[in-house]
């Protein structure tokens, strides 16, 4: 995930709308599967069990897309099922019982009808826990909504989970008129610095505002601890 940078040409900004979300800190990561038969293994329920060749830092709760990208590299093969069936297509991720694996629920109906089976190879590739280091601001967006008094009171809600339990950490929620860095200021009441102690998870609402830009800013991550930031509209 490339950090902050000011809106141009090259780097236009996505406008938040009610009900989108944004990601200003987590980037979506491509991770290569071992190799078959126990890169993929699908159980009799359809619930995949992934394993990676390195470690994935993915995240429970997001989607997870596997697909076919054929060889690019000593490690990156194509996808092989033993059975002859598909694993290619988009889960949601259970759990991650380690660095290097995860169970997947199906989320395409062509998935949710295929048979136990084995295999390995391909990628996938998800949102993943970003090594946020002090100082580091995430990626902003524009408050679409503003103005439009249908979709009231006018605000947003901000989301963040770390990959452990963190050590001393300040999150900076920010608001500015104009998106330049020194026009970022911590809206009332926007400093967090502490998560929930069983899933390292913290929830905000910002009920009104009237700034048109939002980001996030990692003013302090001792760990650093990976984090993944997201911002509703």
């Amino acid at each position: 995930m490339p950090t902050y940078a000011t809106q141009s040409p090259s780097n236009p900004m996505r406008g938040l709308y009610r009900g989108d979300v944004g990601y200003s800190f987590g980037a979506l990561v491509p991770a290569n599967i071992a190799a078959s038969p126990g890169g993929l293994v699908r159980a009799a329920g359809g619930v995949v069990t992934l394993t990676t060749v390195a470690a994935h830092n993915f995240a429970p709760g997001e989607v997870l897309t596997i697909y076919d990208v054929g060889r690019t590299s000593a490690t990156s093969t194509a996808i092989t099922a033993v059975g002859g069936t598909r694993f290619q297509g988009n889960y949601l991720i259970l759990t991650t019982p380690s660095g290097t694996t995860a169970t997947l629920q199906p989320i395409d109906d062509i998935l949710l009808h295929q048979a136990p089976d084995t295999g390995g190879g391909g990628q996938a590739v998800s949102r993943a826990f970003e090594a946020a280091a002090s100082g580091t601001r995430g990626q902003a967006f524009a408050l679409a909504n503003i103005g439009d008094e249908s979709m009231s009171p006018w605000g947003f809600f901000v989301d963040g989970i770390f990959q452990a339990a963190p050590g001393t950490f300040e999150l900076d929620v920010q608001i500015a008129a104009v998106d330049a860095p020194s026009q970022y200021q911590t809206v009332s009441n926007g400093v967090i610095n502490a998560v929930d102690p069983t899933n390292f998870t913290f929830h905000f609402d910002v009920t009104f505002t009237g700034a048109k830009f939002v980001s996030l800013y990692m003013r302090t991550n001792t760990g650093p601890t990976g984090f993944i930031g997201r911002i509703r509209g």
